[in-house]
């Protein structure tokens, strides 16, 4: 992005005409200013004074003087705006050099962009039929076992058993979102179940018995209708999460190295081999099974919920995260390939990025950090 492109969407936010998707990328800018280690940390005592010199006669020269500057201008947009002239100040050629590394390069290499994941899944009936979700028309999709299937207006598949028959018989379907695909299903009893990207969810078109029982893979966000008479567990990659009613996340992608079940409301019974740990909200139960170690969950309290369900509310969030981490995420949702050229030095970041802006402008929030990044065709390349 264009220094001039970046003062104009800066200007648009504190006049309040920015549009959703701008105020989005600058706060992306403003969140990821906060990675680690401290950029001032990176300068001399001498730099350190005149970049903030610089942001201060920058800010009200370029940022504050026009036709709707507001009485009292707000504490985030007087962060913006810092962040924002610090990249002004090293695309316009101001020596302000860092001793590991440049403030937001402009020099990624992109031979095409790529657009960010949206509302994509795979609905596969009883009977075989897959349905591309992606593309159906609203309406019902299909009928089971006195169950209907229906798509609405707003990206949901729902399913209504209203009409169900009494019988015990059932019928499993299975959705699946690809990688650079999301999807919410609304299950038989009105439990709402987000699917993140590259992840499935197996349940039956209705709940009969004394139990609601589903199978997932990758990530959900789970909000369970409360049943005291039928308990609902859902099984992950060797563990089995049993409730009643409440919300919370599993994320049990193949590529992690733990599955992690984190507790929003309510509470929860992990079981895993030999294990069961109760969790009450705000705790993560974390489940390794290792070959030569065996099996174990961990219980971490106080963690970071917000984190845990960013992805749900149409964020990326890191808390202290390395690059590796963040870039299977990215992998993920932009549904490419990464690739590590050479030896990267360690970084850990923290902070917010929309998940509704292209690869190029994701990376772009991470480029200072003495890292290099490269996109061709579906393969993203980091180097130092």
């Amino acid at each position: 992005m264009k220094k001039q492109e970046f003062l104009i969407i800066l200007h648009k936010y504190n006049a309040g005409t920015a549009s959703e998707e701008e105020k989005a990328f600058l706060l992306a800018y403003y969140n990821l200013f906060e990675a680690e280690p401290d950029i001032t940390e990176l300068l001399s005592a001498e730099k350190t004074n005149l970049l903030k010199d610089q942001i201060k006669a920058d800010v009200h020269r370029k940022i504050l003087l026009h036709e709707h500057k507001p009485a009292k201008p707000n504490r985030l947009f007087w962060q913006l705006a810092a962040a924002a002239v610090v990249f002004v100040f090293l695309t316009t050629g101001i020596s302000l050099y860092v001793f590991k590394a440049k403030l937001f390069r402009e020099h990624i290499y992109v031979k095409n962009n790529i657009p960010p994941g949206g509302n994509k899944a795979i609905l596969t009936l009883a009977n075989g039929t897959c349905i591309i979700l992606t593309n159906a028309k609203n309406g019902v999709l299909a009928q089971q076992c006195g169950t209907r299937i229906t798509k609405t207006a707003n990206g949901q598949i729902v399913y209504d058993a209203s009409g169900a028959n009494k019988t015990n018989d059932t019928a499993y379907n299975t959705i699946t979102t690809p990688r650079g695909g999301q999807y919410l299903v609304v299950l038989p009893d009105s439990t709402k179940v987000y699917l993140n990207a590259a992840s499935s969810l197996r349940f039956p078109s209705k709940f009969a018995g004394n139990t609601r029982t589903v199978t997932m893979t990758g990530e959900a966000y789970f909000e369970v209708t409360h049943d005291k008479t039928k308990p609902f567990h859902v099984i992950a990659k060797g563990q089995t999460v049993e409730v009643l009613g409440t919300h919370f996340n599993i994320n049990a992608y193949d590529d992690e190295r733990s599955v992690n079940t984190t507790l929003l409301e309510g509470s929860v019974k992990v079981s895993a081999d030999k294990h069961i740990v109760m969790l009450t909200p705000g705790e993560q139960a974390q489940f390794t099974a290792e070959k030569n170690s065996g099996s174990v969950i961990n219980v971490v309290e106080n963690a970071n919920t917000d984190e845990a369900i960013a992805w749900k509310n149409g964020f990326f969030q890191f808390d202290n995260a390395d690059l590796q981490t963040i870039m299977r995420q990215y992998a993920r949702w932009y549904d490419v390939k990464v690739i590590y050229d050479g030896k990267i030095e360690q970084r850990y970041f923290s902070g917010e990025i929309h998940r509704n802006l292209s690869a190029a402008q994701a990376l772009e929030l991470l480029n200072y950090a003495d890292v290099h990044f490269s996109i061709d065709g579906k393969t993203i390349t980091v180097s130092p």
